[in-house]
């Protein structure tokens, strides 16, 4: 059974939290479809994780594993099949203002990495529109000599 991971090394990625001199790297993995792995035994599937990580970065062979942890959440991925792009969401919502990133949205690339940065991309080019919309709505209340103040909906902030 190939393992289909998501790897972090914590301690490059985000060093101001978890490196620490002399202690090595901490990988995150992240196995999914998950499926084939829930019925493992925890020994079985860091087993299986610290082999292909030594399969796939070879500096790593001969390190020692000096602690694990498997933490199984059958439900919480999103997983990729035949005909189910269309029920991607768009990163604009039908809700005015409100807009959503991630990888599981609608953009070019798998579940993945990449894919969630071009989303956050996506979401981002829909949020500076919206505050164009909102900077000319004020202009237009401006304009027409409005001495009200704007109601905390229409700010950018």
């Amino acid at each position: 059974m190939r393992i289909s991971p998501c790897f972090a090394d914590l301690a490059l990625t985000s060093p101001e939290d978890y490196y620490i001199e002399g202690q090595g790297s901490l990988l995150q993995c992240v196995l999914t479809p998950g499926d084939p792995y829930m019925p493992l035994l925890n020994d079985e599937i860091i087993k299986r994780v610290a082999k292909q990580v030594s399969d796939l970065f070879p500096s790593s062979r001969g390190l020692e594993l000096t602690w694990s942890s498997v933490v199984k959440i059958a439900q919480s991925l999103y997983r990729e099949g035949p005909g189910k792009d269309p029920f991607r969401p768009d990163q604009k919502t039908p809700i005015k203002n409100f807009f959503l990133a991630g990888s599981y949205t609608k953009q070019d690339y798998i579940d993945s990495m990449e894919g969630a940065t071009l989303s956050g991309r996506q979401a981002s080019a829909y949020i500076c529109d919206a505050g164009e919309e909102l900077v000319a709505l004020q202009k237009k209340l401006a304009a027409i000599g409005s001495q009200q103040q704007i109601p905390d909906e229409l700010s950018l902030v």
